[in-house]
């Protein structure tokens, strides 16, 4: 079996083993209980059977997710009967502050609660990135009666990440009908047929009302950065080896390789990190006695009386290390350490 079809085996055989792991709660100027949090982000998501997992790995994915939630900005839009667009605002700079950097950013769901409803039949709604006219479609619903009283969600992990790259302080959302363009008109002059909680509907006493409606809002799932910083520490210590070649060696020891994951394997199930020093061994075994075991002495002696002959000891890893890394199993992270994946020091055999 290849390298690749063990590592991707490997990965699927724990996917099946892991579990989902939720410890954090951070959620600026709210109360979000852990439990309520983590319910409403994952209800929809449970796995048919989980087993459990070993302490260590325990231990790593209690510190590996954290769980934001960020409002939408208050303003003074409303959703009247006329209204074909309803934008929602968000403070990128609170997100930034409290995720970092856009790498840390596991997953990311837009939620909205429907209240009313009177539609006819279904309406369909489409979800831009952006609140200017230059928004960019990301995705669409069909509403029904049913919906009442029942989140609406997106998934826009990828829109957070570009809000995280930007500098911006204020970014958004907008939720427009959608026009089939098809003579029928109807659906848009009406406006829309139900009412997302937290937005004002036209009418003057509607302000405290929605003081105590929930709004709009954004739940993300990130990496800490001390997680990371501990990931990046692992991988610096795991390039550092006494036994590693200088430019002017020429005996058996350990060279560095450094090795991409998407560039020089293609792969792109590992989510962190992106590559790592996997190093090599190489080098001549001409010392009779830092061979392993008698017989690689006897066949580099045997090198050295027949210079010529084929057969000599070869070079090759002695100790090796594992690699911690980070994958996706749908849009939950998981934690893995894959086995003897960095070469430490080497040996003649």
């Amino acid at each position: 079996m290849g390298k690749q079809t063990m590592l991707h085996s490997c990965a699927q055989r724990h996917s099946d083993t892991s579990r989902c792991w939720h410890r954090s709660v951070v959620a600026k100027g709210m109360k979000c209980p852990m439990a309520d949090c983590t319910k409403e982000m994952l209800k929809e998501q449970q796995t048919e059977v989980q087993t459990d997992i070993s302490t260590e790995q325990e231990e790593e994915e209690y510190f590996a997710k954290v769980l934001h939630k960020f409002n939408m900005t208050r303003t003074n839009n409303t959703d009247d009967k006329n209204t074909k667009t309803i934008p929602m605002p968000f403070n990128v700079s609170e997100i930034r502050q409290s995720v970092g950097d856009f790498r840390l950013l596991t997953s990311a769901e837009l939620r909205m609660l429907i209240k009313k409803t009177s539609i006819a039949s279904e309406q369909r709604v489409e979800l831009y990135q952006g609140l200017g006219t230059s928004a960019r479609y990301l995705a669409s619903r069909f509403i029904t009666n049913q919906w009442k009283d029942k989140s609406l969600s997106f998934d826009v992990t990828e829109t957070l990440q570009d809000w995280l790259k930007g500098t911006e302080d204020e970014q958004g959302f907008q939720l427009r009908l959608f026009c089939g363009c098809s003579g029928n008109e109807q659906s848009m002059e009406s406006g829309f047929s139900f009412s997302i909680s937290g937005i004002a509907s036209g009418r003057g006493d509607m302000g405290q009302m929605l003081l105590t409606q929930e709004p709009p809002y954004i739940l993300t799932m990130s990496i800490p950065q001390n997680v990371s910083s501990h990931l990046a520490s692992r991988k610096k210590r795991s390039t550092e080896t006494k036994d590693t070649c200088t430019a002017q060696t020429e005996t058996c020891c350990v060279r560095s390789l450094y090795i991409d994951f998407r560039k020089d394997l293609g792969w792109k199930w590992i989510h962190k990190p992106t590559g790592y020093h996997a190093n090599y061994c190489m080098g001549s075994c001409t010392y009779i006695w830092n061979a392993e075991n008698k017989y690689s002495q006897i066949l580099a002696l045997y090198k050295h009386h027949n210079p010529g002959a084929s057969a000599q000891p070869c070079c090759v890893p002695q100790a090796l290390e594992p690699l911690p890394i980070l994958y996706y199993v749908g849009r939950q992270h998981k934690v893995e350490q894959l086995s003897s994946m960095i070469v430490k020091s080497c040996k003649c055999s």
